[in-house]
């Protein structure tokens, strides 16, 4: 088996290409990866008034909040993907692509893996609706699945504006960097002010500085040394120790469970001292990564990782309730009230299982994560790009009231939230996800 896994390593890193950034790559496979573990460790059902309830141990055990600085690691995907998108955009200007023909693009790759994920969960809310089972335990089951979407919301955003912010990188730097932080700021002023509403708008201020970092990658103005990386890292948890013991942030990067606002929901400045932090680490790091990563055994593994890893992100929340529902609904595994020695050592066979039923999931729906090839729009000029603004904004309203109000409300057919669910898959039908739209045909980049 290692003799056949041997050969096909050699075969994949000698099919890459040299000016590939593999610590890149392997940074995106990493932080997903430790999302989905992060998720699994700090999800659990227990039981409250007779009723089951999804609890998170972040607030049953307040001292394990200080694992969210492990575990809170989308600041590291965001900032790899101002390096993708930076890439991305700059090849399609050089071939005469459109923004709306990439925009589509972009999104069909990062969004066609959803597709069967909705239509395998609606399909389940309704049968569970018509079995009888309580719809208080439809909505939590359901919920849980879809949580972790807020992400592809907030990345297709980022990535449809970045046009937009990497002309200002080219034009200005260090400048627009920033700008975004400043703007973050003032949100953050505004919120401790009573103005909750402003934070919102730091899913772009926030996640947007992040990304721009991203763009001194593409630009080889890292500080991607020992040193110069060490004092990043220090400069930027040592302001998150600060801020966070000081009380100004709370100590946890994802939300709680709890009644007030996290550092991630919405984004606060302390995302991004953590991102200062982490980004640091990758530059202490990155000479030994590199050199890592030619290792054709150790390439190969971050390759063929990577060719699921959406389908992983997107499914992981689904392989959790149905372990759950298996164990806690059969007596299996008694349902827990408390967090204990025994909830602790019940976590070994807690993964096992949930690997296993995840592997199951990405051998059934890791096939999407090769798109057909997309179409051009028949929109042209600012009608197009217009278009494509539009049907973001779209998807992003739907997916946000689909995560905040729950894909199942136990009334119209089959139970389902269809308004958000209309309103998101117009978004989809208007970035060429799903649907055909004229025009001719163009591969992937």
């Amino acid at each position: 088996m290692w003799k056949r896994f041997d050969e096909r390593a050699r075969k994949i890193d000698a099919a890459t290409a040299e000016d590939r950034n593999r610590v890149a790559d392997f940074l995106r496979v990493g932080s997903i990866s430790m999302v989905v573990l992060g998720h699994w460790l700090v999800g659990f059902i227990t039981v409250e008034d007779g009723r089951w309830v999804g609890a998170r141990l972040l607030a049953v055990v307040p001292q394990t909040q200080w694992l969210t600085w492990i575990f809170q690691v989308m600041p590291v995907f965001f900032f790899v993907g101002g390096l993708a998108n930076a890439i991305s955009w700059s090849s399609a200007r050089k071939k005469g692509e459109s923004y709306a023909d990439w925009v589509r693009r972009r999104g069909r790759r990062l969004l066609w893996p959803l597709v069967p994920l909705f239509v395998v969960w609606i399909a389940v809310v309704a049968l569970l609706g018509a079995a009888g089972m309580p719809g208080y335990l439809v909505e939590v089951i359901s919920h849980t699945a879809i949580l972790p979407l807020w992400f592809l919301a907030a990345y297709m955003c980022i990535v449809a504006v970045s046009p937009v912010t990497f002309w200002l990188h080219q034009k200005l730097g260090r400048a627009a960097l920033g700008i975004f932080l400043v703007l973050a700021v003032i949100s953050d002023l505004l919120v401790a002010a009573g103005h909750e509403w402003v934070g919102w708008a730091n899913f772009l201020w926030v996640w947007g500085a992040i990304h721009q970092a991203g763009y001194f990658w593409h630009d080889n103005r890292l500080p991607l040394s020992s040193r110069r990386g060490a004092a990043l890292a220090v400069c930027g948890f040592g302001l998150l120790v600060l801020v966070t013991q000081l009380g100004i942030y709370p100590l946890s990067m994802v939300a709680t469970g709890e009644p007030v606002r996290s550092a991630d929901s919405p984004p606060s400045v302390a995302l991004m001292m953590l991102a200062a932090g982490q980004i640091g680490l990758i530059s202490l790091v990155y000479d030994r990564a590199q050199r890592w990563l030619h290792r054709p055994r150790m390439w190969a593994m971050v390759m063929m990782a990577g060719s699921r890893m959406m389908t992983i992100y997107l499914w992981h929340m689904s392989a959790l309730v149905l372990v759950g529902s298996l164990v806690y609904l059969t007596g299996f595994w008694q349902v827990p009230t408390q967090v204990d020695a025994h909830w602790w050592v019940m976590r070994i066979p807690w993964f096992f299982l949930l690997a296993i039923i995840l592997t199951v999931l990405v051998m059934i729906f890791g096939r999407f994560e090769q798109p057909p090839p997309p179409t051009l729009t028949s929109w042209k000029g600012w009608p197009g790009a217009m278009k494509a603004i539009v049907s973001v904004g779209l998807f992003t309203i739907g997916l946000a009231f689909l995560i905040r109000h729950g894909l199942y409300i136990g009334r119209g057919p089959l139970g389902a939230n269809w308004v958000a669910l209309t309103v998101m898959s117009v978004g989809l039908v208007g970035l060429g996800v799903v649907g055909r739209s004229r025009g001719r045909q163009q591969n992937e980049a």
